[in-house]
């Protein structure tokens, strides 16, 4: 009695299956419609990079039609500065109280 194998590869998604492989709602061109209205809004864009997600954002940003390749990139770097600016202000105002507790104890 002989026994089949399993496939290795796994037969390739039709091109309007959502992607379920990698359980991630992002936008891929089966599902734009959904995602369409927000990818194609600047300022919908700026809003989730600058108030929401700082730069783990900037992968919408490159998905995004409404931005030419230069601004991609101009906003990729503001949006990096302007978080590591944010995390630096957090990591100092942490330094400045644990030193206003250290000196209290």
């Amino acid at each position: 009695m002989t026994m089949k194998e399993p496939p290795i590869v796994r037969k390739p998604m039709s091109p309007t299956a959502p992607n379920a492989m990698s359980g991630s709602s992002l936008p891929t061109r089966a599902n734009n419609a959904k995602w369409g209205g927000l990818l194609e809004s600047r300022l919908a864009i700026l809003g989730l990079l600058f108030g929401v997600t700082g730069f783990l954002g900037i992968p919408v940003l490159w998905m995004s039609p409404a931005f030419s390749r230069n601004e991609k990139i101009a906003w990729s770097v503001a949006v990096t500065i302007y978080t590591l600016v944010l995390i630096a202000i957090a990591v100092a105002i942490c330094w400045w109280s644990y030193n206003q507790i250290r000196h209290l104890i």
